[in-house]
């Protein structure tokens, strides 16, 4: 009988209680790549068909409203293996904040960068081929942290468009550099010892932002989706590292009439002297990266786009040692069947280059996303 009451005066306080509801949302994203190896050894070349799972996630957030000007907001999301792969439920952005009407957005969790975030706009093939096939495979700068102070501007309006600022201030709280299970962890213990910053103008008609990092975390001398098992640019020859990274980024995207979108991506990064950098980013002197792309949306197929991108990253060392360098070059076309359903096809092609090895990648690929 005391249970019975105590239920009902439970539901009888949150029936009486006002409160937003979490919002659920997520994305399901596969695709069937053809990846044939193309090895030292012509001998041991060979056909390959994979199943990938590009940057599947789920999601719960809101927002709750304290006041006319003030709002509690939070977001906290999972990532999973759509091809059954890999572990899943690996961090993706999760936060508690508060929302200013008039002052911005004040959040404490892990975060993407302001830095990563910008390539969004000029990004084309993002996440295709496991994630492999978009800028992240071959440039620095695509980081989520841990421990992190995000900053979030409201839009300064503009007679033609609007501007936004937006900084992340990390707190490393460990003995220097670390990967995690999806977010990285800075060096240094005090706030700030770790940043970034972006300032971006956006409009119908044109977007245009640049952004830095001051000792983010970022793999250099990346190799794409390269699927070869004992390629020419081996490890050793050129490889990755995982250092602190200090990246300048800038982007533009020109929306045309007829739905025609140009995009172009600049960035220049070094490592910084931090703790935790792996032992070949030390002789690493600098990367350049950039790319160059563009999407038609067709007037007369509204529902069909078709789309190019050429991307390219330059490693240079301190030593003798030669330029690592990464090419990517991929064309696609995508149907909309809705706002949340596209399936998509595309066909790619990756070059690395170090002194006289040489290795070379194709990818022939179609996938459906779904977003809810």
């Amino acid at each position: 009988m005391k249970t019975k009451i105590a239920a009902a005066i439970a539901l009888s306080v949150l029936a009486g209680s006002t409160f937003a509801a979490p919002t659920f949302y997520g994305e399901i994203d596969a695709s069937i790549d053809y990846l044939p190896e193309d090895n030292a050894s012509p001998v041991s070349d060979r056909d390959v068909v994979e199943v990938s799972s590009n940057s599947s996630f789920l999601g719960l957030k809101g927002e709750e409203k304290l006041n006319d000007r003030l709002s509690a907001v939070y977001a906290i999301e999972w990532a999973f293996n759509a091809d059954g792969e890999g572990t899943d439920w690996s961090q993706r952005n999760r936060f508690v904040g508060l929302k200013d009407a008039q002052l911005g957005t004040l959040k404490v969790g892990a975060h993407d960068t302001p830095l990563k975030q910008l390539s969004s706009p000029v990004d084309t093939f993002n996440n295709y081929v496991a994630n492999k096939a978009d800028v992240t495979g071959i440039m620095t700068g695509e980081t989520r942290v841990s421990n992190a102070v995000i900053y979030e501007s409201p839009a300064i309006a503009l007679p033609t468009g609007a501007i936004k600022v937006n900084a992340l201030l990390a707190s490393g709280e460990a003995s220097g550099v670390a990967k995690g299970n999806g977010a990285s962890k800075t060096a240094g213990r005090g706030l700030g010892d770790a940043w970034s910053a972006s300032v971006v103008y956006d409009s119908p008609v044109v977007v245009a932002g640049i952004a830095y990092d001051k000792a983010i975390p970022s793999t250099f001398a990346g190799r794409g989706f390269l699927n070869a098992a004992t390629p020419e640019v081996t490890a050793g020859a050129a490889g990755t590292a995982f250092a602190a990274a200090n990246t300048l980024r800038a982007i533009g995207r020109v929306n045309l009439d007829g739905g025609l979108a140009l995009k172009a991506l600049y960035q220049t990064s070094e490592v910084e002297d931090a703790a935790g950098n792996e032992l070949l980013a030390a002789d690493i002197d600098d990367s350049q990266g950039w790319l160059v792309g563009a999407e038609y949306n067709l007037p007369a197929a509204k529902a069909w786009t078709v789309k190019a991108q050429y991307s390219q990253n330059t490693t240079s060392f301190k030593s003798a040692k030669s330029d690592f360098d990464a090419q990517q070059i991929f064309v696609g076309a995508d149907y909309a069947f809705n706002k949340q359903v596209k399936a998509y096809g595309y066909a790619g092609y990756l070059t690395l280059e170090q002194g006289d090895l040489e290795t070379k990648q194709p990818v022939v690929g179609t996938g459906l996303e779904y977003k809810f």
